[in-house]
C-alpha cells in the first residue's frame, strides 16, 4: 500500500472513530457527570477543605513561636507613692518617686509547646474520621447523580425510540394513502377512507412534535447532568438494547453509603464523648522567653542601656469547676448517639425493604418483559397481513387502522415495560448499594 493511501486510510479511520466517539454511552455520560457534575465538583471542595482542617488540627501539636515589641514615650514618668522613711524622711510620710526613663522599647520572643493534651490527639482521630465522612458524602454525591443520569438516560432512550416507531409508521401509512387514493379513483374506496389515514397521519406527525419537545428537555438535563454548557452539543446513542440481561438478585447490601455515614457518625460522636471527658484532665505545656528592654533618655544626661533577660517555665491549665457544663454537654452526646442507633436500626430496614421491593419489581418487569415482546411480534404479523389483505381489497380500511392503532399500543407498552425494567435494574443497583464501582 502506498504512504498517502495509508494516510488517507488513517485519517479515515480516525474520522469514523471521532464520529462514533461523539454519540455517547450510558456508561460514557455517567463517567462525564462523575467528572464535570458541578454537585459533584462541590463535593471535591468539602473533601479539600477537610483536608485543610486536619492540616489545622496537625499544627496544634507542633510548637508556636511569637514575637511581640513595644514602645513607649513616656511624656511624664508615673511615680509610686513609697515611705519616706526607706529613704531616711519622716516616719509616718510618704513621698512619690518616679522609677524609669522616657524611652522604652521591649522586645519579646516566647516559644511554647504542648507537653500532655489528650485533646490534640483525640481531635486529630476526630479529624482523620471527618476525611472518611466527607469521602463517603462525595461517593453518595457520585451515586445520586449516577442514578439521574441513567434515568434520564433511558427516559431519552425510549423518546427517541417512541419517535422512530412513529416515523416508520408514517411511511406505512405514506403507502397505505396511495393505495386507497388509487382506489377511490378506481371506485373501489371511498373519498372518506382516504381522509381517515391523511388524519391518523396528521395525528403521529403532532406526536412526533411532542415528543420531539420532550426529548430536547431530556436531552437538556443530561447536559446539566454532565455538566456540558447547554450551548454545546451532545450526542447520545438513542438505540435501545432490548436484551434482557441476567440479573444477579443475592447481592448482599454492605456497600450502602447511607449505612456507612451513620457508622462514621457515631464514631464521631464517641470521640466528641472522648474530648469532653479530656476537659476533665488538666493540660501541660512549655515555654521559653527572650526578652530584652531597652531604657534610655536625651538631653544633656543622654543615657541608653539594653537589659536582656530569658527564662523558661512550664504551665499548667486545669479547668476545675465549669458549672456542670461538661456534663451537659456528655448528657446530648449520649442522646445523639441513642439517636445514631435508632436511625441505623431504621435504615437497616429501610435497606431491607428497598432491596426486596428492587428485587420484586426486577423480576415482574423481566416476565413482563418478555410477555410485552411477544405482543409486539404477534401485532406485526397481524398488521402486516392486514395490509396483504387490504391491497387484496379482502378488509376496510377501518380494519387496517384499527391493526395499525393495536401495533402501536404493543409498541408503546414494550417500550414503557423495558423502561420500567431498567428503572428496575437501576433501583435494585442502588439498594444493593452497587451503583456506581468503588475504587
Amino acid at each position: 500500500m502506498k504512504p498517502l493511501t495509508k494516510l488517507l486510510c488513517g485519517i479515515s479511520l480516525l474520522l469514523s472513530l471521532a464520529a462514533q466517539g461523539q454519540s455517547l454511552t450510558l456508561e460514557q455520560l455517567i463517567d462525564k457527570a462523575l467528572v464535570n457534575n458541578l454537585s459533584v465538583q462541590a463535593a471535591r471542595f468539602d473533601e479539600a477543605k477537610t483536608e485543610a482542617r486536619i492540616a489545622e488540627v496537625k499544627a496544634g501539636a507542633l510548637p508556636t513561636v511569637g514575637l511581640t515589641g513595644d514602645y513607649k514615650r513616656y511624656l511624664k514618668i508615673p511615680g509610686q507613692v513609697v515611705p519616706a522613711s526607706a529613704f531616711g524622711g519622716q516616719e509616718g510620710t510618704y513621698q512619690v518617686l518616679a522609677f524609669g526613663l522616657p524611652y522604652n522599647l521591649s522586645t519579646s520572643v516566647q516559644a511554647s509547646q504542648a507537653i500532655y493534651n489528650p485533646s490534640l490527639t483525640i481531635g486529630l482521630k476526630a479529624a482523620k474520621t471527618n476525611r472518611e465522612v466527607s469521602s463517603l458524602q462525595t461517593r453518595q454525591t457520585k451515586e445520586d447523580v449516577a442514578y439521574n443520569v441513567a434515568a434520564t438516560y433511558y427516559n431519552l432512550q425510549t423518546t427517541a425510540q417512541q419517535m422512530a416507531f412513529l416515523r416508520r409508521n408514517i411511511v406505512s401509512s405514506d403507502r397505505l394513502i396511495q393505495i386507497t387514493e388509487l382506489q377511490r379513483q378506481n371506485q373501489l374506496a371511498k373519498g372518506v377512507d382516504v381522509d381517515r389515514l391523511r388524519l391518523s397521519k396528521i395525528a403521529s406527525e403532532t406526536q412526533i412534535e411532542s415528543l420531539q419537545a420532550t426529548y430536547n428537555q431530556l436531552l437538556n438535563l443530561l447536559k446539566y447532568l454532565t455538566g456540558t454548557p447547554q450551548s454545546e452539543s451532545l450526542a447520545v446513542q438513542t438505540a435501545i438494547d432490548e436484551t434482557v440481561p441476567t440479573v444477579v438478585l443475592d447481592a448482599p447490601a454492605i456497600n450502602r453509603t447511607d449505612l456507612l455515614l451513620l457508622d462514621r457518625q457515631k464514631a464521631l460522636n464517641s470521640l466528641d464523648q472522648q474530648n469532653i471527658k479530656a476537659g476533665f484532665i488538666p493540660t501541660i505545656s512549655a515555654y521559653g522567653v527572650a526578652n530584652s528592654t531597652v531604657y534610655a533618655t536625651g538631653g544633656e544626661y543622654s543615657f541608653i542601656k539594653n537589659v536582656p533577660g530569658y527564662w523558661l517555665g512550664l504551665q499548667l491549665n486545669w479547668s476545675v469547676f465549669d458549672g456542670f457544663a461538661r456534663k451537659a454537654k456528655l448528657t446530648q452526646k449520649r442522646l445523639d448517639n441513642q439517636k445514631l442507633d435508632t436511625q441505623l436500626l431504621q435504615t437497616r430496614e429501610s435497606i431491607t425493604m428497598d432491596i426486596t421491593n428492587a428485587r420484586n419489581k426486577l423480576l415482574v418487569e423481566q416476565r413482563n418483559l418478555t410477555t410485552n415482546g411477544a405482543q409486539v411480534n404477534l401485532a406485526e404479523k397481524i398488521y402486516n397481513q392486514t395490509q396483504l389483505q387490504f391491497k387484496e381489497g379482502t378488509v376496510s380500511v377501518s380494519e387496517v387502522i384499527q391493526t395499525e392503532d393495536e401495533l402501536h399500543d404493543a409498541q408503546n407498552n414494550y417500550l414503557s415495560t423495558l423502561v420500567k425494567f431498567r428503572s428496575a435494574e437501576i433501583d435494585w443497583k442502588k439498594a444493593t448499594g452497587n451503583l456506581i464501582t468503588t475504587k
